[in-house]
């Protein structure tokens, strides 16, 4: 459905370098549904026609919409709501200059950003000269980057740069795009299609920086609640608090959106890694807050992440499985009651074994398969769809220990396989759970050996522990290694249905005397 929007901006004598904040661009994507911010900069009246025509020519309306002026400078109109597909030109006229954004298309836009494995390129995964030519016809999804910027106060009013234009699939700039943010939306528009559903325009905002801590994307009011100082210099000012929400979020935040994708932590597993589980909800919260304050973006807009991927193999260090359960808020999943409308993608199986150089090592090519599990939950818990999508894999319900036996029954959620080729997947620990990772390495988990693991039926895993009868405590958990298997889709469970989903790690207290 095509629109076409006429905005008339008057002003008050002769304007000069009158223009759009620069997220704003040609052929970009605004939310959908819901009235969205279109401003920018030089003295306007607050007054403004808007004239909506159908390309088609069959369909036309007038509206009288108010411009207003945000401070000295920087001036804001807002656009009714229009549904997914429209497409618009927006046109603001001055006395003396117009200024224009045309084939404006509404959808859902989905902000990413996070640090080096948001930020790798779909150049930089595997298959990439097929990925990007297979992503071409997909024209109805745009994407935009900004440009890597540090602030050491926030502007709610600053203008932003950009790497990436807004483009389509078909530009040449899809090779320097994040891999993970635009493979969502290919796999989301591609899970659409498949249920019989229109495919739903998406605009993908990539805003990261390689090697940045949470503490640089959180607000200095968001650190407060944590009591987080992140270690930085001047010499690396990225790193540093609320830098990179100064530059490179709160500029943003006048635009509605759908919602968020996240990947990052890697640079936490050594740096305030026992306080993530404050600092990452934290930060859910506040860019929530902020984004729905200043747009039309819902409260609870829904907010997506990858669980951190596997390194360096047979590395006992443990600040990356750490980590992983804090991103949950040591649930082990998502969405949880602190942690509503929440989606991951669990990444523990795509160890690269190219390590040298870049990509490869932490930097796993092995993108599409993590951007599809992230589209399959968020699927699921952002646009509503049932199974086969799910918010997570196999996940236990219950782990019971027979004290007599000291056999440990763990039943799961939903039906799974069993494979024990690589690992038995499990471990055990002779202290309460929260008490086995404080150290710094994993010498505390035991590896459960393959034969005393069994599956008993599709929801049933049995584990002997007879050798531990006597101990006063007893903590067990999954896939509790940095890398737990070298094997690519190698872990030991799996879920039995639709996109056969893996079992995220864990760790529980089985045993209290």
């Amino acid at each position: 459905m095509g629109v076409f929007i006429f905005l008339i901006l008057l002003s008050v004598g002769c304007l000069s370098s009158l223009r759009f904040h620069s997220y704003y661009g040609d052929g970009m994507v605004l939310q959908r549904d819901v009235p969205v911010n279109v401003w920018g900069y030089d003295e306007l009246l607050p007054v403004a026609s808007l004239e909506c025509q159908m390309l088609d020519g069959q369909i036309s309306s007038h509206s009288s919409l108010v411009t207003k002026t945000v401070r000295v400078g920087v001036w804001s109109v807002e656009l009714p709501a229009m549904p997914a597909g429209s497409v618009c030109d927006v046109e603001v006229s001055g006395t003396e200059e117009v200024i224009s954004l045309s084939g404006v298309l509404f959808g859902d836009v989905w902000l990413c950003s996070g640090q080096s494995n948001m930020e790798q390129s779909m150049a930089n995964i595997m298959n990439a000269t097929m990925e990007i030519g297979k992503s071409a016809p997909y024209t109805n999804i745009r994407y935009m980057a900004v440009a890597n910027s540090h602030s050491l106060e926030p502007d709610d009013d600053v203008d932003v740069s950009l790497s990436i234009p807004w483009s389509d699939s078909s530009a040449a700039t899809l090779k320097d795009m994040s891999a993970i943010c635009y493979l969502f939306a290919r796999n989301i528009q591609d899970m659409m299609q498949a249920e019989g559903d229109d495919p739903v325009p998406l605009g993908m905002v990539d805003s990261d920086w390689g090697g940045t801590p949470i503490e640089s994307w959180s607000s200095q009011e968001t650190l407060d609640v944590c009591d987080a100082r992140a270690e930085c210099t001047e010499e690396h000012a990225q790193r540093c608090d609320s830098r990179l929400w100064n530059a490179m979020i709160n500029p943003l935040k006048r635009n509605a959106v759908k919602g968020f994708l996240w990947y990052q932590g890697e640079s936490n597993g050594g740096v305030h890694r026992d306080i993530y589980n404050c600092t990452f909800p934290a930060l859910i919260d506040s860019w929530r807050q902020e984004f729905s304050a200043n747009s039309a973006t819902a409260e609870d807009a829904p907010f997506g992440f990858v669980q951190l991927a596997q390194w360096r193999p047979d590395q006992l260090q443990n600040g990356i499985p750490v980590i992983r359960w804090h991103q949950t808020v040591d649930q082990g999943f998502v969405p949880n009651e602190q942690m509503a409308n929440v989606f991951m993608a669990s990444s523990l199986d795509t160890y690269d074994s190219k390590q040298e150089g870049y990509p490869g090592g932490i930097h796993s090519r092995y993108k599409q398969i993590v951007a599809e599990r992230l589209a399959v939950a968020g699927m699921n818990v952002a646009y509503g769809y049932t199974a086969p999508y799910v918010p997570t894999g196999p996940f236990p319900s219950s782990a019971v220990l027979d004290h007599q036996t000291m056999q440990l029954t763990i039943t799961y959620d939903t039906t799974f396989s069993y494979n024990n080729q690589e690992i038995s997947g499990f471990y055990v620990c002779t202290q309460r759970a929260d008490l086995c990772d404080v150290i710094g390495n994993v010498a505390l988990w035991a590896e459960i050996e393959k034969a005393s693991v069994a599956q008993k039926d599709d929801l049933t895993i049995t584990i002997n522990l007879d050798s531990y009868a006597g101990q006063n405590v007893l903590s067990v958990s999954y896939a509790w290694r940095e890398t737990p298997v070298k094997e690519y889709l190698g872990l030991p469970i799996y879920g039995n249905q639709g996109f056969l989903l893996p079992s995220p790690p864990w760790k529980k207290t089985i045993l209290i005397n």
